[in-house]
């Protein structure tokens, strides 16, 4: 029995792994039957058998091992990796079993087990090896699988950590990152700064990391293109990310659909480096997501920031001069060179000519880096100092990226007006109107609807076009705001100016170079002394000299092309003679544009009264005259003068008879567009044709202008914008008054300024701000403002009352008032109103009127039944809005039927409100703190005054700053009161206990409200 089992056994270990015999025989011929192994007591022959499978094992395993290896994009699989650990195990244990068996044979029988317990354990393992050998067989398809998708690709990015200029920006972009409402993010800045370095530093950030399930790189164009890459190309790198297969995608719209597909579950953080223009995500398959997904995208090119409809953005810097050193140590790579005593201080100064440029930096360094000698590095720096060639290696790559940016402007116009940024000294804050006011005399700013009509006509079609200064002005910002969105411009130290980067500028000097329409001369901040090539002035068109030490012009140079000449920072005089060979020439052979501000002249020089100047910049800095001698013929001669601008640096040189007197004169010049007197500390005084805009420090110069003008009277004057009084930071109209076509501001009056009741009689719009003795408006002439609609009255700190006792109609068209800062205001209005009067009124806002405790005095409130909105804030004396006995005399009377919108702040003395439900029916919000309206007193029931009455309408204030908050469970809760109240409203309809209805729901959902702020 006992063999019958024994055989039983064998038999079906034998059937068992029958299918590794055949799978074995058929890889490579065996030396073993298995059958007669199992069947075999040889232990020897069984240990042979065991050895020789064991090996066959190896192979199989080795030759998985070198598949896994070639295969670096795929993954092997769990399967595998479980098979190979079992392997190395019996491999392990069939080695040892081996040793041990070959061991027992040299030494006694009695140290060893028998050979039948060695042959029984070496079976075991000999069926183990051929169950694993099976096992390949059925594996050897599913050793490897697609890597699973990683949230984040790593990229090699330089170390900004030391580099604030950079690293700030990437913190703000992590920042934005984390707010629900930013969905979008651009990088702009000019070729060079290092936006790609601030996105490879965004896409390896560890916050990324764990905030995005998959973030997304696409590389938008190519250098050198001046477009993005096609949309399958982007496509097909969005496929590979996401490891989809292209298979059953016949085209674009199928491959967008399934990305779409792929995404629209995930979190993505969409990266897009270079985007050059507008680009549709959509095409391309990106979905909306509201899951928190996000797209940053870096451009030199600002409108695609806009086109892309970023909710934020930054325009990245360049580097400090110490931030730029660093970065300089770090790629030349060597502290042997900077410790040099006298390559260090060289290695410092060719920095300082990289301008702060990190792809600059990153170059020259490199080039720089292989000079081990101080000559090398001497000599490096005297051709770097002078700006290297174009062809020069380190900047070669540079100037052909900009000249592209150069050639891919859309017209010979905007190339021309970039070229004439060049005129200004490097790193220069260039003042907006200034240039604009060149440009324009050079003819350049022509409307793009009129602009073939240029290309084939030239000058005659240039000159066709007029000289619309509105027109030019409105060219000449659009061409200034493109160059600003191609980086070639940059926002300057404000609004009002721009810069041209060094490297910019150096370019476009080159560029001139190979234009051989381009005939320029151009000598900056050299301190030169003696002037340049002054016999090839005649070939000269655009002429620059300056922050130069020139003090002397020659007498009659031959300038018959000239027709720009910067003198800027130079010369005490002007010879007389300097402008013969430029006298009566015309088109644009003329000089039509001086500009010697910052010279030493104290004068306007009386030998440019026949010149045809249209602009004439000069300014006044010699501080050893006591006065600026003014000949006021030369003013008035300038016959085709459109634009002069006079700038001092002393104010003392120009007292404000001075001012007044040039003034009247310059009126008298029917073709002036605009004057502009500079005063250092004191303001501008600004004068603009077209339409008019008058900024003066007194009323008596206003008046002058006028009466000199060829309007002589203001009703003659259709749109105009008067400031008076105004310091720089006072200049500016006010949002709410912008619809009005004739504005008032008054800044800083006394009671010695001139009257121009006059003017306010014209007026629509009128600002009082910060007058220092006035004590009522009706001192200004009341009568006289019946066409004022708005009127804002700030910081005047002596008023005590707006509209004393005035007999007749008063302010019967004011639509708007605004009285705020009026620390001594005791009363709005003295004694009765007319009617008539103040009966337009919609807009009334009381702001920090500290002593005021009535706003509405006895019987006013009849006459202003057309008030909308209402705001009283920071007014701790008031008590009541109307006088409670004007609610006992007239109560059918006290309608507020337009009264749409109240708003209560700092109030805590104004405890009950002159409304109930009867007399407010078209009430739509009180907005107020939440402690004010608990403390509120209410009226019974019974008379309609009752809380229940209006807190529906209630809005505790700060719910407006829930709109930046990102948690949409605010939402959610606003939603959920809008529904609520639109259901008791629904109820209110269909039940017969209308009132009790509405007022429980409202009541819980406004408290719902109110928790969750508390939240």
């Amino acid at each position: 029995m006992a063999g019958i089992a024994t055989i039983g056994a064998v038999t079906g270990a034998v059937a068992a792994t029958a299918g590794v015999v055949q799978a074995v025989s058929q890889a490579k011929p065996v030396f073993w039957d298995p059958l007669k192994v199992f069947l075999s007591e040889n232990a020897e022959e069984i240990c042979d058998a065991l050895n020789e499978s064991a090996q066959k094992l190896g192979s199989v395993r080795k030759d998985f091992e070198n598949k896994v290896e070639r295969n670096k994009m795929k993954v092997p699989t769990e399967c595998y990796v479980g098979w190979i650990r079992r392997v190395m195990e019996t491999d392990s244990q069939v080695t040892n079993l081996v040793a041990e068996f070959n061991k027992s044979k040299e030494e006694p029988a009695f140290w060893f087990p028998s050979c039948p317990d060695f042959s029984k354990k070496m079976k075991k393992r000999y069926k183990k090896v051929l169950d694993l050998l099976q096992e390949s067989d059925q594996i050897k398809d599913k050793i490897l699988v697609d890597r699973s998708l990683e949230p984040v690709i790593k990229r090699k990015a330089p170390d900004i950590r030391k580099l604030g200029t950079l690293r700030k920006p990437l913190e703000k972009i992590l920042n934005w990152l984390e707010r629900y409402k930013v969905k979008a993010i651009g990088i702009h800045g000019i070729l060079g700064i290092g936006k790609t370095t601030i996105m490879l530093n965004l896409n390896n950030h560890d916050q990324v990391a764990k905030k995005f399930d998959i973030v997304i790189w696409l590389t938008i164009s190519k250098e050198g293109s001046k477009e993005n890459l096609r949309r399958e190309e982007l496509q097909q790198a969005i496929m590979q990310r996401l490891k989809l297969k292209m298979e059953g995608a016949s085209n674009a719209d199928e491959v967008a659909q399934r990305i779409s597909v792929e995404l629209k579950d995930k979190k993505y953080l969409l990266l897009l480096d270079d985007v050059k223009e507008k680009l549709d995500l959509h095409e391309i398959g990106i979905p909306d997501c509201n899951n928190g997904s996000k797209v940053v995208l870096t451009t030199r090119f600002r409108h695609v920031c806009y086109d892309a409809k970023v909710n934020e953005s930054i325009k990245v810097s360049h580097l400090s001069s110490r931030e730029a050193w660093l970065m300089f140590q770090d790629v030349l790579g060597s502290k042997n060179l900077i410790e040099d005593p006298k390559i260090g201080p060289l290695a410092v100064k060719v920095c300082r000519y990289c301008s702060g440029l990190p792809l600059l930096i990153e170059k020259v360094a490199n080039t720089f880096k292989l000079k081990n000698d101080e000559i090398l590095w001497s000599d490096g720096l005297n051709s770097w100092r002078t700006w290297p060639e174009k062809e020069c290696h380190g900047i070669k790559e540079m100037y052909k990226l900009l000249k592209f940016c150069y050639d891919d402007l859309p017209y010979d116009q905007y190339k021309k007006c970039f070229l004439y940024g060049a005129l200004y000294p490097e790193d220069s804050n260039i003042n907006i109107d200034f240039l604009l006011a060149c440009w324009a005399a050079e003819d350049l700013l022509v409307n793009d609807s009129n602009m073939k009509k240029v290309h084939a006509n030239g000058n005659n079609g240039i000159k066709q076009l007029g000289k619309d200064n509105k027109q030019f002005m409105r060219n000449g910002k659009l061409i200034l705001g493109h160059l600003k969105d191609v980086s070639l411009l940059e926002e300057g130290k404000s609004d009002n100016h721009v810069t041209m980067h060094k490297f910019i500028r150096q370019v476009a000097l080159y560029i001139c170079e190979d234009d051989p329409e381009c005939k320029y001369l151009v000598t900056t901040s050299r301190e030169l002394k003696d002037l340049p090539d002054v016999e090839y002035w005649s070939e000269m068109k655009w002429i620059s000299l300056v922050d130069n030490k020139l003090d002397q012009l020659p007498d009659s140079p031959n300038c018959r092309m000239l027709s720009t000449l910067f003198l800027q920072k130079n010369l005490c005089f002007i010879p007389a003679s300097f402008f013969e060979n430029m006298r009566d020439l015309r088109e644009l052979v003329n000089l039509e544009s001086l500009d010697i501000h910052g010279s030493g002249i104290n004068y306007i020089p009386s030998h440019i009264e026949e010149l045809n100047l249209r602009r004439l910049w000069v300014s006044f800095g010699n501080e050893n005259a006591a006065q600026v001698h003014i000949n006021y013929d030369n003013i008035s001669n300038l016959s085709s003068l459109e634009e002069l601008i006079i700038e001092l640096r002393s104010p003392q040189q120009w007292p404000d008879v001075v001012v007044e007197n040039m003034i009247k004169e310059v009126a008298k010049l029917h073709g002036l567009k605009k004057l502009t007197i500079c005063f250092p500390d004191k303001g501008v005084v600004i004068i603009e044709v077209a339409p008019i805009l008058v900024n003066v420090p007194k009323t008596a110069m206003l008046l002058s202008f006028i009466e000199r003008s060829v309007w002589e009277k203001v009703k003659r004057i259709g749109e105009f914008r008067f400031f008076i009084g105004c310091q720089k930071s006072e200049y500016c109209q006010n949002v709410k008054s912008a619809e009005y076509k004739k504005y008032v501001k008054y800044c800083n009056g006394e009671a010695s300024d001139s009257p121009f009741l006059e003017v306010l009689a014209e007026a629509n719009a009128y600002e009082l701000v910060k007058h220092k003795d006035i004590r009522q408006l009706s001192d200004y002439g009341i009568p006289s403002m019946n066409k004022i609609q708005f009127c804002l009255i700030e910081s005047c700190h002596a008023i005590e009352t707006i509209v004393g006792m005035l007999p007749g109609v008063i302010l019967p068209n004011l639509e708007q008032l605004y009285l705020k800062d009026l620390p001594m205001l005791e009363s709005i209005w003295k004694g009765p109103l007319q009617p008539g009067s103040l009966n337009k009124l919609t807009t009334l806002d009381l702001t920090s009127c500290q002593i005021l405790v009535n706003i509405f005095p006895s019987g006013t409130i009849q006459q202003l039944r057309e008030m909308q909105f209402l705001k009283i804030e920071n007014c701790p004396k008031i008590k009541e809005i109307i006088p409670e006995s004007d609610a006992v005399a007239y109560p059918r009377s006290l309608e507020w039927a337009s009264l749409e919108e109240l708003k209560i702040c700092k109030c805590p003395n104004l405890l009950k409100l002159p409304f109930n439900k009867v007399n407010a029916v078209n009430l739509e919000i009180i907005e107020a703190e939440q402690v004010w309206w608990e403390a509120l007193e209410w009226q019974k029931p019974q008379n309609n005054g009752s809380k229940s009455d209006f807190i529906n309408f209630f809005a505790p204030r700060g719910l407006a700053a829930l709109d930046g908050v990102e948690l949409p469970f605010y939402w959610m809760t606003w939603s959920l009161l809008v529904i609520l109240r639109m259901c008791a409203h629904l109820l209110m309809c269909v039940c017969g206990l209308f009132h009790p209805v509405r007022a429980r729901v409202s009541f819980y959902a406004a408290a719902i409200l109110r928790v969750c702020m508390h939240l």
